[in-house]
């Protein structure tokens, strides 16, 4: 897959720190001449030391046409609008932004200018889900005979700090997912259960607060 990405600040950084960059070619665009050096050292990536908003970055230093996907990532609203306008007029299938303010992801939403990541909103959801799922299991779906539950661990409940191999759960519960706060992750049997965990758990008719809670 073909990316470009608009801005080369901590977000960017960070999506080239876990993107497969042997499966996907990525451009990045970044004013500053000092982050262009260090993405540069750092990542095997293009970087082109041009403003956004300068209309020539699109018609003369690349082809707009190759790319997938368009991510306009830097930390300023009107830049990442502007990208993602520029995005959809040379019809790229997949467009996103990160915005700070929740009236520009409507306008980005109504203009279908594609999608747009609202970093308070998205953190203020998390947060939500710990506490949702903090005292009480949240039961997320039924299917057949299953339960699937989202539960928040704290430092009280009897598997924190216990190894998933010695939780000797039974036979109708299993955790398929472990969110450590940075991201979801498949549970290995040597895996610790630590305090603030969130675990996705599916369950056939086990009381699945006695089973992790205590």
């Amino acid at each position: 897959m073909r990316i470009l990405i608009i801005g080369g600040g901590g977000v960017t950084e960070e999506l080239l720190r876990v993107i497969n960059l042997k499966r996907n070619q990525v451009i990045v665009i970044e004013k500053s001449p000092e982050r262009c050096s260090s993405l540069s050292s750092r990542y095997d990536v293009l970087v082109i030391n041009k403003d956004a908003t300068d209309v020539s970055v699109y018609t003369s230093d690349i082809s707009m046409s190759e790319f997938d996907a368009v991510l306009a990532l830097t930390d300023k609203d009107e830049v990442n609008i502007f990208a993602l306008t520029v995005a959809k007029l040379y019809k790229i299938p997949f467009r996103l932004a990160r915005v700070k303010n929740p009236k520009v992801a409507e306008l980005i939403t109504q203009l279908d200018l594609g999608v747009s990541i609202t970093l308070p909103s998205v953190i203020a959801d998390v947060v939500r889900s710990y506490l949702e799922a903090l005292n009480e299991p949240k039961k997320l779906a039924s299917f057949k005979d299953f339960h699937l539950f989202m539960l928040t661990l704290s430092e009280t409940d009897k598997v924190v700090n216990k190894r998933i191999k010695d939780l000797d759960l039974p036979e109708d519960v299993d955790i398929l997912l472990i969110f450590d706060g940075t991201g979801f992750k498949v549970p290995h049997k040597d895996d610790i259960l630590l305090n603030g965990y969130q675990l996705l758990v599916i369950s056939r008719g086990s009381d699945v607060v006695k089973v992790f809670k205590g």
